[in-house]
């Protein structure tokens, strides 16, 4: 047999934009007409590259882009014609493009059925693909993909190919299947065969033989999946048993198969690829190394290889890895270009392919029309005016002021009202804002004036008015402090707490309230406390707009950024609100929920402080965001990093809990349903993550929220049964008013027999009935029966086995207001026989403010009831006492879960006292929180807002909406009256939580909240991993890898020594901080057409590098004992090198020259600094501890920043001018260091301090005195 030398001919990094990094290669192919190589990437970009002299990079020629997702596969299609054509196959979309990139057909698949295999046959004409439903179609290539034939596939096909009139088929069950497709349908398997038990990773069919490789079950572990280190043969003619296998090693994992040139290639995931021919009859091995033929390309420690393909002449293979690096091994001398083709010809730039019909795919939002090439015009175009046919049409006509409409008559079909004189007629005004003005109309441009009580919403703006009233026409406040609580008068502040808590007499209580404050004052109060009684009751076409305080709340932004915003404007508690204007931030509600649930905050402050390696471990963001809360005291928060970690975890996406690009929810679901599923996703991760806290098998967050509940399944045709217990954290309530039980069975879903038999039998249904109806249900659900085999009605029983011991929660079905109307009204009087005490007063309020239906088809709530703020729950002995009609073994008459008011409300309720149990176990539990959406238009966007209960507050409740944070009274909280208002969830507590206390008093003992100070003594990170282990014989490339990956690790850092260990934990260690920080997101500006700019979203950043140098004295002052790297995994759009210092790659896992941490594990350590009451010197620090999300005591902070900046002198100082001012040094000459700027803070302190030494009096104001003077004479620039 003939030795084959191979090597590697060139290899080559590409990518778009020179400053980010490549995209990961997920597919490879090469032309079937032209030396042209093709690569698809998970950016959905489509390049193609031409081979080169040796040694040189790959000559790209041309780049686009397919759509917005990963590139699974690619096809080259035979084309008789010298036009090379692709089929890219992608999640959503399968086309065939030329090499120029031109679009011939697109075909789209629906919602949640993504493309999971494809193939085209050998002569090019046809094009098989498959969906994860299993839903099978076959194109005519040469017909513009027109449909030929619809087929029924496996579900779960991962791989398909052509040979001989046979379709043969992989699923990731492992399985084979053939299809021959010649018969008349195709749905027919003609072979099946079990390759593997787990599944198939990969497949090729050559020479009447498939070779297939894949995973099997772990001899040592049942529940363990690992890759097969072997590929087996099987005869295509007859697959029922394989007839070699070909063992490839230990530790191998096949990861792509290939077969050109009667030669098997196999591509392992390390990169290296062998190739293997059929040996000689009599040498025991069917299938042989050649040798020296195979590849092994030298990929970085953290790269595997992605894709993997042969070239047709054989001569050349291609080796993708994750890195986006595209490696070229080559079989012929090494200063001779391979052939890629057969034919040899070198493709085309431009290529005649006019007379190709051209399809677009209209459906597709991620293909522009501009893709389409105009062609040739013998005419002048529409769009080639000349400057006679063009006018001006003037700016659009003023609109009217809403407050003025309602003063409008009409006569004759003309409507007369008065002209305001607010400005000239026909005039409109361009300048900031106006076409916010203009898009949303006055009375949002105003707002926020109730609630701000007329100031400003920027310290900047109230600076200026404090140091110029007159200028302002503003009277000086008392307080001295920008944006301080009680800055405003004591009167203003209780008309807005009375008007918040919405008490019967507002004004009243407002007017009483300021009874001492002296005429003026106690008018100014009742006229703001009757303005907001008037503005929450305007009504606009006979709808009652929402409350001013549960509005949708928006930052405004000046051009000091989103830091000028006065929080504390929306805010006068103790109680931290969450900032509301970062993608995916509609789970700030259901954050302030879970953490004023105080035993859940316990586990993940507990878990948080543990050695979790987890990188994206969302149970330690929720400890880090909760253990901010505590600490800010009223301070407005944000979620930033949590959201991060939640938006990369796969999961997340795949159950559309990710808003799209525009802030929408994904797939057009509604906020109140995302925050049921969001919450079902955290306490599932947070359940599994937390497990290892407690010892025994009982998790201890399931112990936390939610119940067990027995489930048994009937067929009611077979009679099979299924029982078994789960864990639900939540219930589901069905709707209020009834529902269309064939409609939802026709659409897939469940009809709940138990309440169809209610509502058959007259009983009235209030909120108690609900509730229990919602612990024990017995639904029929068209679903597949193993029996059967088939899909049956399958008749579902469930019930709560025991009460919860800690706290249960309800998730409310959206039910359309606007198509409920009638519903409503009938069941108007039933509601409200049935509610609390607190449910007159919110009818009451409801009807004063419009809710309800009427004789006039007002918009009103579908539910009209009152949530119990206490109930019941009694949970009897199962009985086998049956019902007609009902499920097999239920008892509807006599159900296992009874639901009673509590005690105090027994004599208002008649309807639930007979079916009161006299045996049973009874639990009493109390409402503690209600998460709701709420619209302020009835066709507006929504959002979520929580109601939490806090008897510490007046009205024994809080309202969060964002950043606000208001107090409420319960009839606010439990009146669901309102259109506006739609329930999401409510949580119930257990007021008996004793043995729920002592598990989690056992493991915060177990599990303290106290980072150890380990991560700064011997600091170290989950990407301090060994190079992965590779095989290969070339002992050169091996040792040129070996080189190139000991690059010097330049980290800064010395570790802490013990002693100064034990200084932090006695909370006298002081430090000097810096951090840099990279662009994720670009500021958005619009620019008007008078010159002037607004901003609506300031830049994204996120922290780069954190650098902490030791502020004590001894040998070690002024060294950094933390300079992290934080590795970045999403798209960087500024690197900012200028003022970051950081570079191309530095950030990037396997090729930065740094040792990087996680984004975690830097924040750790400064979570640590500030446990331990760390006194934190730096410069700006408001700034940089806000995007590294951390909230710092304004005790421990020495901004060098504020410490230079008195009344009289405002302007913030450069850390560069103040430097280059005491020591007449420069620094940052050329880039910013965190490092140096750290030191050079932390001297600029220490010359402040011996200032106030010398004169503690007039040093700092005679300092400014010089600093002023020498900066205005140079410009506040530093002299080189």
């Amino acid at each position: 047999m003939a030795q084959v030398v191979w090597s590697e001919y060139t290899q080559s990094w590409d990518s778009s934009d020179e400053s980010q990094a490549a995209w990961p290669i997920l597919s490879l192919a090469t032309g079937s007409n032209s030396e042209l190589i093709y690569t698809g990437d998970t950016s959905g970009r489509l390049t193609t590259y031409t081979l080169g002299d040796y040694g040189e990079p790959l000559q790209r020629h041309t780049s686009f882009v397919c759509a917005r997702a990963p590139i699974r596969q690619l096809h080259s299609i035979p084309s008789p014609n010298a036009t090379d054509l692709v089929l890219v196959q992608t999640d959503d979309m399968i086309q065939v493009r030329t090499s120029g990139g031109r679009k011939v057909f697109g075909k789209s698949t629906i919602l949640n059925e993504a493309f999971t295999a494809s193939s085209v046959c050998p002569d090019g004409s046809e094009a098989y693909v498959v969906t994860s439903a299993g839903a099978g179609t076959i194109l005519n290539l040469n017909a513009g993909g027109s449909v030929v034939k619809r087929i029924n596939m496996e579900a779960s096909t991962v791989k398909m190919c052509f040979y001989d009139k046979l379709l043969v088929s992989a699923t990731a069950q492992g399985m084979l299947n053939c299809r021959d497709i010649r018969a008349q349908t195709y749905n027919t398997v003609v072979q099946s065969v079990a390759a593997f038990d787990s599944a198939a990773s990969d497949m090729v069919c050559a020479e009447n033989e498939i070779f297939v490789c894949g995973s099997m079950t772990d001899p040592s572990n049942a529940y363990k999946v690992v890759a097969d280190s072997k590929v087996k043969v099987f005869d295509i003619r007859k697959l029922a048993e394989p007839t070699s296998v070909i063992d490839l090693g230990e530790d191998v994992t096949p990861l792509k198969l290939w077969f050109a040139k009667n030669t098997l290639w196999v591509c392992h995931d390390s990169g290296y690829a062998e190739s293997r021919m059929r040996g000689v009859s009599g040498t025991g091995e069917k299938w042989q190394t050649l040798g020296s033929g195979y590849a092994e390309p030298a990929l970085s420690d953290y790269a595997y290889a992605s894709a993997f393909c042969v070239a047709p002449s054989g001569s050349v293979a291609l080796i993708a890895d994750t890195d986006g690096i595209l490696h070229v091994w080559s079989e012929e001398e090494p200063h001779k270009q391979p052939q890629i083709s057969e034919s040899g010809n070198m493709p085309d730039i431009f290529p005649n392919d006019s007379d190709t019909h051209i399809g677009v795919d209209f459906d597709d939002e991620s293909i522009s029309l501009s893709a389409i090439s105009l062609g040739p015009v013998n005419e002048q175009l529409l769009s080639g005016m000349y400057d006679g046919q063009l006018y001006d049409v003037g700016r659009p006509a003023n609109f009217v002021d809403p407050n003025t409409t309602g003063h409008l008559r009409q006569m004759d079909n003309v409507g007369y009202m008065f002209n305001p004189r607010s400005g000239k007629r026909n005039q409109q005004v361009f300048g900031r804002g106006w076409r916010n003005r203009w898009r949303e109309g006055v009375q949002n441009g105003q707002d926020d004036a109730e609630l701000t009580m007329g100031r400003s919403k920027f310290l900047s703006q109230q600076q200026r008015q404090r140091d110029h009233p007159s200028r302002h026409g503003s009277p000086r406040p008392d307080s001295t402090q920008p944006g301080a609580r009680g800055s405003s008068s004591p009167a203003l502040q209780s008309a807005a707490l009375a008007s918040a808590m919405g008490s019967a007499n507002t004004s009243a209580a407002a007017a009483a309230a300021a009874a001492d404050m002296g005429t003026a004052t106690a008018s100014a109060a009742a006229a703001a406390a009757t303005g907001a009684a008037s503005s929450e009751s305007q009504a606009s076409g006979g709808k009652a707009a929402p409350p001013k305080q549960l509005q949708r709340m928006r930052i405004e932004y000046s051009r000091f950024g989103v830091e000028d915003f006065d929080f504390s404007l929306y805010n006068s508690t103790k109680h931290s609100g969450l900032e509301g204007d970062i993608v995916n931030s509609y789970a700030n509600a259901l954050l302030q929920m879970l953490f004023y649930c105080a035993e859940f905050r316990a586990v993940a402050l507990s878990h948080c402080a543990t050695d979790c390696s987890e990188k994206s471990c969302l149970s330690c963001q929720l400890g880090f965001l909760f253990r901010m809360l505590e600490t800010a005291s009223g301070v407005s928060c944000n979620a930033t990093q949590l959201l991060h970690v939640l938006a990369d975890r796969p999961e997340a996406a795949a159950l559309a809990l990710l808003e799209d690009e525009n802030g929408n929810p994904a797939n057009g679901a509604s906020y109140v349903v995302l925050a049921q599923r969001l919450l079902r996703f955290v306490l599932e991760q947070a359940s599994a993550e937390c497990a290892p806290l407690t010892f025994d098998r009982n998790r201890i967050v399931e112990q936390i929220i939610g119940f067990t509940q027995h489930v048994s399944t009937t067929c009611p045709q077979c009679r099979g049964t299924q029982t078994r217990l789960s864990h639900a954290f939540a219930a589901d309530m069905d709707p209020p008013y009834g529902t269309s039980g064939l409609a939802t069975l026709l659409a897939g879903g469940s009809v709940s027999v138990r309440r169809a038999e209610m509502m058959r039998s007259g009983k009235r249904i209030g909120i108690h009935d609900l509730i229990a109806q919602s612990l024990s249900k017995c639904e029929t659900t068209r679903a597949w029966c193993a029996e059967c085999r088939k899909f049956q009605l399958l008749q579902t029983e469930k019930h709560m086995v025991s009460a919860p011991e800690g706290y249960l929660a309800f998730n409310f079905p959206v039910v359309d207001s606007m198509s409920s109307g009638a519903n409503n009204s009938a069941s108007l009087g039933a509601a409200a026989s049935t509610g609390t005490s607190a449910a007159a007063s919110a009818s009451a309020s409801a009807s004063a403010a419009g809710g309800g239906t009427d004789a006039g088809g007002q918009i009103s709530s579908p539910w009209q009831l009152s949530l119990p703020t206490e109930f019941r729950l009694v949970i009897r002995e199962p009985t086998k006492t049956s019902a007609s009609g009902s499920c097999p073994g239920s008892s509807i008459s006599n159900p296992r879960v009874h639901v009673l008011p509590a005690k105090k409300e027994e004599k208002q309720e008649d309807s639930e006292q007979n079916d009161a149990p006299e045996t049973g176990t009874c639990s009493t539990f109390n409402l503690v929180a209600v998460v709701s959406g709420i619209r302020d238009t009835p066709r507006g966007a929504e959002h979520l807002v929580v109601h939490v209960r806090d008897p510490s507050t007046p009205g024994g409740w809080l309202l969060f909406n964002d950043f606000l944070v208001q107090p409420v009274s319960e009839d606010r909280v439990v009146g669901l009256f309102d259109w506006w208002r739609v329930p999401s969830l409510a949580i119930y507590a257990n007021s008996d939580r004793v043995s729920l206390t002592q598990s989690i008093d056992t493991v915060t003992r177990q599990f303290p909240y106290k980072i150890s100070t380990r991560i700064l003594t011997m600091p170290k990170s989950v990407l301090d991993r060994p190079s992965s282990h590779r095989r290969g014989n070339n002992a050169g490339n091996k040792a040129a890898s070996r080189a190139a990956r000991s690059v010097n690790k330049r980290n800064e850092a010395i570790p802490l020594t013990k002693a100064e260990a034990e200084l932090l934990e006695s909370g006298r260690f002081r430090c000097a901080f810096d951090a840099e920080f990279v662009v994720l997101e670009t500021a958005k500006m619009e620019v008007f057409s008078d010159g002037t700019q607004e901003l609506h979203k300031p830049p994204i950043h996120t922290l780069a590098r954190l650098s902490v140098i030791r502020a004590n004295g001894g040998h070690l002052h002024g060294m950094p004992f933390i300079d992290d790297y934080v590795a970045i995994t999403r798209p960087i759009a500024d690197l900012a090198t200028q003022y970051s210092g950081i570079h191309a790659g530095d950030l990037e896992i396997g090729s930065s020259p740094y040792k990087l941490s996680t984004m975690k594990e830097a924040y750790k350590k400064l979570r640590l600094l500030v446990d331990s009451r760390c006194t934190i010197i730096g410069h700006g620090l408001k700034h940089d501890f806000r995007i590294c999300n951390i909230y710092v005591p304004p005790e421990l902070q020495r901004d060098t920043m504020v410490l230079f900046q008195t009344p009289e002198f405002i302007r913030p100082i450069a850390l560069r001018f103040l430097y280059w001012f005491f020591y007449r040094k420069t620094i940052q000459s050329s880039e910013h260091s965190s490092v140096e700027d750290a030191q050079a803070t932390l001297k600029v302190f220490e010359s402040y301090m011996k200032t106030i030494d010398d004169d503690p009096n007039h040093s700092v104001d005679s300092v400014l005195d010089v600093i002023y003077s020498i900066g205005q004479q140079l410009g506040w620039k530093v002299p080189e």
